[in-house]
């Protein structure tokens, strides 16, 4: 979509030099009779000449007017998956999978951080979200395919909960995934993917309502366990939905848990975008600036040659 900015100065130019372009010289004069010979070569050099003026004060008026594309809204048909992010940052985070006491290894948190980012990075086109929680679970970015907020997201993970709230609440964690995927869900591929070391048990009744939540809207569950117990509540839980569970000792099979789940089958969602403005004027005022100094130009040349 085309528009002018300030569409007074295309109106107020025309004014002005419209009566210039309607004027007609029907008469040449010369101050000497040689001059007769060229004049038919003057006379197209002229028109050529008077020509070019005015383009030029046309593409100088356009550019006045400031034109201007964009504000379009497009909408794109995308396969892709709603995929939601939910990470532990319990205290517990803070500590070691593997650690023979001399190098110091990254810690829990770090190696999910480092795997959300580099899993963020490879899917431009899948909406992802991110969720959060320690004693309470918290919204940190909606499903969306903007990954760049995502990412300075993910980079900060550390700061995102004081400390006084890094306890380990599972079952809140996975109450509110499902609840964001109510509120934002549009592919038919939904993934929950919860990573956590938490031990948190999950009351019967409740892993109940959530094995019913999970399996009416087809939320796939994947578990990616920091060396948890097989009977642990969450474990439990992932095994009775579509889903799995992975037990992660290291950055490796950290890795390789997501691509795994990363071959599940996409789906098609529909996105609106609005694309911004762009100002156009450099293209119509340096164009009109050069043809304008061209004339000038070969008119101060012609006039020195007569």
């Amino acid at each position: 979509m085309y528009s002018l900015a300030q569409p007074g100065f295309l109106a107020l130019g025309a004014v002005l030099l419209l009566p210039g372009l309607l004027r007609y010289r029907r008469v040449w004069q010369y101050s000497n009779a040689r001059l007769l010979r060229n004049a038919g070569q003057r006379d197209l050099l002229s028109i050529c000449l008077n020509a070019v003026t005015w383009i030029a004060l046309g593409l100088l008026l356009i550019g006045l007017a400031k034109p201007l594309k964009g504000l379009e809204h497009v909408q794109e048909h995308l396969e892709a998956r709603d995929v939601l992010l939910t990470l532990d940052l319990s205290l517990s985070m803070e500590g070691f999978l593997d650690w023979d006491g001399k190098d110091m290894p990254p810690t829990k948190l770090e190696l999910i951080r480092d795997a959300a980012l580099e899993f963020v990075r490879q899917h431009e086109h899948d909406r992802l979200g991110l969720i959060v929680f320690g004693d309470d679970a918290f919204g940190v970015w909606p499903l969306s395919i903007d990954r760049h907020i995502l990412e300075r997201r993910l980079e900060r993970l550390d700061s995102l909960l004081p400390p006084a709230l890094r306890g380990t609440h599972v079952a809140k964690a996975v109450e509110r995934s499902l609840d964001h995927f109510d509120e934002m869900q549009q592919s038919d591929s939904k993934i929950l993917m919860l990573l956590t070391d938490g031990l948190d048990s999950i009351a019967p009744e409740v892993a109940d309502r959530l094995v019913r939540r999970l399996e009416q809207h087809r939320i796939k569950l994947y578990v990616l366990g920091m060396q948890l117990s097989e009977s642990t509540s969450i474990v439990t839980l992932a095994r009775q939905v579509e889903g799995g569970y992975y037990n992660i000792n290291n950055a490796e099979e950290l890795a390789q848990a997501l691509r795994d789940i990363d071959e599940q089958e996409a789906s098609s969602i529909t996105i609106n975008r609005a694309t911004e403005s762009r100002d156009l004027y450099p293209y119509f005022v340096l164009p009109g600036l050069i043809l304008l100094l061209m004339s000038s130009v070969v008119r101060s040349a012609w006039v020195w040659d007569v």
